[in-house]
């Protein structure tokens, strides 16, 4: 029997985010009282929470949201299981024993363990870090999506999302996934944007389909 996995942080009034990122507003615009039904008003990020980044997020001629097919947030998926500790790199040489699901067009997660630190005050700064030759050697194997349980791949945040959403890769990235360690190793992902007209991202609601 299939069952469903939620892969996705909740989104909560005041939440952390990145600092220079808006914060996440949600509050009541009208009740049963005031308006005869219930109704909220959402202030955030493109990138708030988990969600998904666009070409276009770094690249000004890249894709955005709706450029991008649909496929391309759905398919066969495999978790890679490497624990870090915090501030930790992420290596070419960590990723080399997964070498034959590395294939073109693969969708790959890899699972850290950080997504347990979602709310803490160290979230946003000392997550293990993807250096800029793993994302080169991904880059090389041409993977569709990368995904991860940490906020973003990289403290050399400018360098890593050019290599990996550039006109050469055009990776989708899949930020701030929970509960990776739920999952078997082989799942289907699922995680659709919103379709914000030309915008840079979006959050999504991740699941992962296991048989």
């Amino acid at each position: 029997m299939s069952r469903l996995i939620d892969l996705t942080h909740p989104l909560l009034h005041g939440q952390p985010t990145f600092p220079s990122d808006p914060k996440l507003s949600i509050v009541p615009h009208g009740t049963v009282k005031t308006l005869k039904y219930n109704i909220s008003q959402v202030v955030m990020s493109t990138h708030q929470g988990t969600h998904l980044d666009a070409m276009y997020h770094f690249v000004d001629d890249g894709k955005t949201i709706e450029q991008m097919p649909l496929d391309w947030f759905h398919g066969p998926a495999h978790v890679l299981r490497m624990p870090k500790e915090p501030k930790a790199e992420l290596t070419t040489e960590d990723f080399k024993p997964f070498e034959s699901l590395l294939v073109p067009g693969a969708k790959i997660i890899y699972e850290t363990g950080w997504h347990r630190h979602f709310g803490q005050d160290d979230f946003f700064t000392d997550f293990p870090s993807l250096t800029q030759d793993a994302a080169r050697y991904l880059v090389s194997r041409r993977i569709r999506l990368l995904g991860m349980d940490t906020p973003t791949p990289s403290r050399d945040w400018y360098e890593v999302h050019h290599i990996l959403l550039g006109h050469d890769a055009e990776i989708v990235i899949v930020e701030s996934l929970a509960h990776l360690d739920l999952l078997p190793d082989q799942f289907t992902f699922m995680g659709f944007p919103l379709k914000f007209q030309g915008r840079d991202g979006s959050p999504i609601r991740a699941v992962g389909l296991v048989e």
